[in-house]
């Protein structure tokens, strides 16, 4: 079995982390929150952002925290993610192939809100 390691801890130099790593400015990465969130304010739109640059739950969340109406996801395997951390609308916005892929789509879809 092999031992799952996380990629970085705090303090490290950026040439030491393990990649693929979600690295944030937190800083700045709040300060897109609140500018997305001004600008959109009394707007008639509906947002979903795409969550295949950072495939975090965490993250998702706090977009829809933010009013987003859901979020798109470019695979089964990462609407998966966030179907299991209780992200409850996902769009997948690339084709479904396959008959395992798509009978894991039908057994998200009976958990939650899932479009294609």
């Amino acid at each position: 079995m092999t031992k799952t390691r996380p990629p970085a801890k705090t303090g490290i130099k950026l040439s030491e982390v393990d990649t693929p790593a979600l690295v944030l400015d937190l800083d700045i990465f709040d300060r897109n929150r609140r500018t997305l969130k001004e600008k959109l304010v009394g707007l008639p739109i509906n947002f979903r952002p795409h969550a295949k640059s950072h495939k975090c739950p965490r993250i998702a969340h706090l977009q829809i925290q933010d009013g987003a109406s859901g979020i798109c996801c470019q695979k089964v395997s990462e609407a998966e993610v966030m179907v299991n951390a209780g992200i409850s609308d996902i769009l997948i916005s690339n084709q479904i192939v396959g008959e395992k892929k798509i009978s894991r789509l039908v057994e998200l879809a009976q958990l939650t809100a899932i479009s294609v």
